[in-house]
């Protein structure tokens, strides 16, 4: 479930990227023809080769971005996250990389980077709600209430589709609820 998750939740926040080179663009889609045949090995050769044909770092970027996605469904996850932290070094104002860094971060157990890299997801796409959302139910399993409560406030200052707004509300006035139950006095 966790890794369904992760590949759904995987998602541009930031926006558009300038292109790849024509090399890199060409092996990609030679390993994704591969993949879609189930030839995972031949697959693996042509995103290497498109990592080791990337001179620019729009083409850093796109080649371990999309050979991560391919290793998160394969569920080789610390690899994926060697190649996303490549990609986010070679394109550090991506907003969407610092994301997807941060969700695979927190499936391999590493909240603190994890929290690290939504943060600077967020803060380069301040309009941004996955982000915020991310961090907020995060913080919130983590048991950080206010910090979770912080988020969901500041979600509700985005424009929300109705839906994301209402479930928004519901969060801040559920925190709330907690926090306050927390800082009750209890009697003897």
């Amino acid at each position: 479930m966790k890794r369904v998750l992760v590949a759904i939740v995987l998602a541009g926040c930031g926006g558009r990227s300038p292109a790849p080179s024509a090399p890199v663009r060409t092996e990609v889609d030679k390993a994704e023809t591969a993949e879609k045949a189930r030839k995972h090995d031949e697959a693996r050769k042509h995103y290497q080769a498109a990592i080791a044909n990337a001179k620019d770092p729009a083409s850093v970027a796109f080649a371990r971005r999309e050979f991560a996605e391919t290793l998160i469904s394969w569920g080789e996850y610390p690899e994926a996250i060697v190649q996303l932290e490549g990609a986010a070094a070679a394109k550090s104002d991506d907003a969407s990389l610092w994301h997807d860094l941060g969700l695979l971060y927190h499936n391999a157990g590493d909240d603190h980077r994890a929290i690290d890299a939504l943060e600077r997801s967020r803060t380069l796409a301040p309009e941004d709600p996955r982000p915020r959302v991310s961090l907020g139910v995060l913080r919130w399993k983590r048991g950080d209430l206010a910090g979770a409560r912080t988020e969901y406030r500041g979600l509700l200052e985005l424009e929300l589709p109705d839906r994301l707004r209402e479930k928004a509300e519901w969060a801040v006035h559920e925190l709330t609820k907690l926090l306050a139950a927390r800082e009750a006095p209890t009697s003897p």
